[in-house]
């Protein structure tokens, strides 16, 4: 191969695409939808902490929390925000809720907290009427937002006992997976059994009625009093990546990018050359199949790189300096090229090479949803939007949660190599016997 004649056609590329600027017009457009995820999503999101990422998947990204009067007990709730939940709780009297028929009405993607204090006449007693509104089917999009709400609304009442000083038991530990709710009904619900067994069992009472209702009651337990045993709970995370919502949009616009280069604007621009006979003039030229495949080979791949590459460093800066992420690209992007090119030989016009693209995205989509479905395994391998995604996801994940890696992302990672490597060659031996025909 010669040096000079790669140059030449590299700048060929280049002012084809200066004098038609489509598809820069769109990768400028992928590169302004990061910026925008970018300025969009709550750091804590980001990380994936706080409910901004999940509720942006049918359920809620914000929530308001309205109140008939401004009580100590809202003071409190406002001055007690978690700072994970700042961005995503709004305080609203009442009187100021938009109404439709009298019934108030949230924005899409928006929750209601509704907090009002129902008094009977001058008692000092009161009730806190909480409504909880939701998405309709989904009772549990506000469930990071009443977590909250139940912790500082036993807090707020722990420190009214306090004040009038009146004894009360110490704080639980409040933890994020909110066990303190389940180990406090556990150990009330304790208290209760000890209490009613105290008091029928020393009389006789506890096993015959246990014998009336038809319950067995061993000998051993007889005139022992019932003990309800002690509860632990533990919650551990499952080994497997969890898919972060925007981590996932921002995978899904890099794997866009590269597929646009390679297999869009590749197929398509080189069956026009073909059309206008260009194709032909440079076979008869002095440069080589080889050269012609490999400046093609330089140019759209490095151009998707640079774009994917683009597109991830506006949302996280410090992927760039992750080996993991660029090995990813190389591996996905030479996939992709190795199809691109296979269809600009197999297809005649542009037409062709444009629903060939689109036919194969299909196909493919098609055959890894059902394969995901019914559980088909081995098949998906053979497939580079199997390991890309995947790949890619984790690279970026990786990023931003500054995790480990683990040994699947490589096996991945070498799994798109090798399908990567397998459509190189395909390509390279098509493109030699007819690419230029």
């Amino acid at each position: 191969m010669h040096a000079h004649i790669i140059r030449a056609l590299l700048a060929k590329e280049w002012q084809r695409h200066v004098a038609n600027r489509g598809g820069i017009a769109l990768g400028v457009l992928l590169v302004a939808a990061a910026v925008l995820l970018s300025v969009s999503t709550p750091r804590g999101a980001a990380k994936g902490g706080g409910g901004g990422a999940a509720g942006l998947v049918g359920g809620v990204n914000h929530c308001i929390v309205n109140y008939d009067t401004h009580t100590v007990f809202v003071t409190h709730l406002m001055e007690n925000v978690p700072p994970e939940l700042k961005q995503q709780v709004h305080f609203q009297p009442l009187s100021r809720a938009p109404t439709v028929n009298g019934v108030i009405v949230y924005p899409v993607g928006t929750g209601g907290l509704q907090v009002r204090e129902l008094r009977d006449g001058v008692s000092p007693n009161y009730t806190v009427h909480v409504a909880i509104w939701h998405p309709e089917g989904n009772p549990t999009a506000l469930a990071p937002y009443e977590a909250w709400l139940w912790k500082e609304f036993r807090r707020w009442n722990v420190r009214r006992a306090q004040l009038r000083g009146v004894p009360v038991p110490p704080e639980p530990a409040f933890d994020a997976e909110n066990q303190w709710l389940l180990t406090e009904a556990h150990h009330r619900f304790q208290d209760q059994v000890a209490e009613a067994a105290a008091t029928n069992s020393a009389s006789g009472v506890f096993e015959a009625t246990a014998a009336a209702a038809g319950a067995p009651v061993a000998a051993a337990t007889t005139g022992v009093r019932l003990a309800v045993p002690a509860l632990e709970v533990k919650r551990e995370g499952l080994g497997g990546e969890v898919l972060t919502f925007h981590a996932a949009i921002v995978t899904g616009l890099v794997v866009f990018a590269l597929y646009f280069t390679c297999v869009y604007l590749l197929p398509t621009l080189n069956c026009e050359e073909r059309e206008r006979g260009v194709l032909l003039a440079q076979a008869l030229s002095p440069a080589s199949p080889l050269e012609i495949v490999a400046a093609k080979a330089l140019f759209y791949p490095t151009a998707g790189i640079g774009l994917a590459a683009t597109i991830a460093a506006i949302y996280q800066p410090a992927i760039l300096a992750q080996p993991f992420f660029w090995l990813s690209l190389v591996s996905v992007a030479a996939g992709f090229l190795g199809i691109g090119m296979t269809i600009s030989t197999l297809a005649r016009t542009q037409r062709a090479a444009f629903l060939g693209g689109m036919c194969y995205l299909m196909a493919v989509s098609m055959l890894l949803t059902i394969c995901s479905l019914n559980n088909v395994p081995i098949l998906p391998y053979f497939t580079v939007e199997y390991f890309g995604p995947r790949i890619l996801h984790a690279a970026i994940t990786s990023a931003v949660n500054s995790t480990e890696l683990t040994k699947t992302n490589w096996w991945n990672l070498l799994g798109a190599a090798v399908l990567g490597a397998g459509w190189l060659t395909v390509a390279v031996r098509l493109f030699r016997r007819r690419g230029w025909q």
